[in-house]
């Protein structure tokens, strides 16, 4: 009976979670990293395409930064897509993939980013997820696994793939990667010493490619990971030595920090439970405890010197529990500070070529919604807003060239005309269009004609 009660209350949550996202476009929190740096806890995330940099302070969790990357061939804002934090020399840096390049930032100050060095692949390669081997960083893609040195250069490479690349991960194992493969029901893991798989452990997925992770104890050699039906605790050599059945729809992750508990996280919220005998110590229901509906998938769980914290991206907020599962802290989905280019840079006019006194119509966008333009033509600037898609119209005169000494301008013929002689005068020049926020610009060329009577 108990089993059938947990069973409704699991399926009254999923039918929540899937209604929530048709009122509402705001990305959610599904994944992430957690560090203590210096003391404090870190959070990172790229859900929302940004990069966002969050710490816990004694009146809640407080995002610190937030950017995007530059893609200076499309002159545009790009989007990131997985991030790792990692101490170097007492440092604090930001790995982060986005598309086909992967960045490392120095964030130690905590409310202030430094790119460091960036890197991209020049065989086309998408990055999938971004992972650690102890130190050293890791890409994953449907090409396999790459390792780098601090440097960003690819030191080694390891031939292993997924449907799903996501789901390839250290664990936090220093030698081995795991590949959880729902559409097989296995998990794969590969030494990376002995450069071979070593074994194929059963798992049960009924969600098949869902994002899914595992936890490998350096502690007592075994990996712990929540499947659909239980949490296990299974041995490098498949031998199952203990598991908890949560009868949940799906298990999405487990984190442990100690020797002692292990978290995991199955929708309806965050289980801590005794490694020694997979019974439960405590629980707690993540879905209201925030202003919107949650639903627990991504978990990290950090040691500090006062206790364990566990971070749980919980769809609609990422939130901070003690090892008590009391909330320190959280921040909600969608509170977005900044604005972004939805286009890439165009200007178009009516006519290539124009005569002197004649209206000109600009139009363009790719700049930033809203933002102030200055058009910068012929000695003259003009100031007009953006729309709320990036984009404006404007029209102009085309100036009288009889005064102008510019290299550009070309006398042709002379004609005769009621008498007198008229020279016609051709010019070319550029209309510039600058945001005064972004800095992008963008330059188009005109010609302008006009004629001078001569005695």
């Amino acid at each position: 009976m108990r089993k059938i009660i947990l069973f409704v209350v699991l399926l009254v949550g999923f039918i929540i979670l899937s209604t929530n996202p048709a009122k509402t476009k705001v990305k959610s929190y599904y994944s992430g990293d957690a560090i203590n740096f210096n003391s404090h806890l870190v959070v990172a995330s790229t859900d929302s395409d940004n990069l966002e940099i969050f710490t816990l302070e004694s009146d809640g969790l407080k995002r610190q930064m937030m950017w995007r990357p530059f893609d200076r061939r499309f002159n545009k804002d790009d989007n990131f897509y997985g991030v790792k934090l990692n101490i170097e020399d007492n440092k604090l840096y930001a790995y982060v993939i986005s598309g086909f390049t992967l960045y490392k930032y120095d964030i130690s100050s905590l409310d202030n980013a430094v790119l460091i060095k960036e890197s991209k692949n020049t065989y086309w390669e998408w990055y999938n997820r971004i992972d650690k081997f102890g130190d050293n960083i890791i890409t994953v893609s449907s090409n396999g696994v790459k390792v780098f040195n601090y440097d960003l250069e690819v030191i080694d490479a390891y031939d292993l793939t997924n449907e799903t690349p996501y789901n390839i991960s250290s664990g936090g194992s220093e030698n081995l990667i795991f590949s959880l493969d729902g559409a097989n029901n296995e998990i794969v893991v590969f030494d990376r010493n002995e450069r071979k798989v070593s074994n194929n452990l059963l798992i049960n997925f009924y969600g098949g490619r869902n994002n899914r992770s595992l936890y490998y104890d350096s502690y007592d050699n075994n990996i712990y990971f929540a499947d659909d039906r239980s949490v296990k605790k299974v041995g490098l050599n498949g031998a199952l030595k203990g598991y908890f059945e949560h009868l949940g729809y799906p298990g999405y992750d487990v984190s442990s920090s100690g020797n002692e508990f292990l978290y995991f996280a199955n929708g309806l919220g965050v289980v801590k439970i005794k490694k020694a005998d997979m019974s439960v110590a405590t629980s707690r229901k993540t879905g209201s405890l925030t202003v919107n509906e949650g639903w627990a998938m991504g978990l990290k769980t950090v040691s500090m010197s006062n206790g364990e914290k566990i971070v749980v991206f919980n769809n609609s907020s990422i939130i901070v529990f003690d090892n008590n599962l009391d909330v320190l802290g959280y921040f909600v989905a969608g509170q977005e500070d900044k604005t972004y280019v939805k286009e890439n840079l165009f200007l178009n006019l009516n006519s290539a070529s124009v005569d002197s006194g004649s209206q000109i119509q600009i139009n363009g966008g790719g700049y930033l919604p809203g933002e102030n333009l200055v058009i910068a033509f012929y000695n003259n600037e003009y100031n007009l807003s953006a729309d709320n898609d990036g984009r404006f119209s404007k029209v102009v005169i085309a100036p009288e060239l009889s005064n102008s000494t510019s290299r550009n301008r070309v006398f042709s013929s002379i004609e005769d005309v009621n008498g007198s002689k008229v020279r016609r005068i051709n010019e070319r020049t550029d209309i510039k269009v600058t945001g005064e926020t972004s800095q992008n610009s963008y330059s188009i060329s005109l010609e302008i004609k006009d004629s001078i009577i001569e005695n």
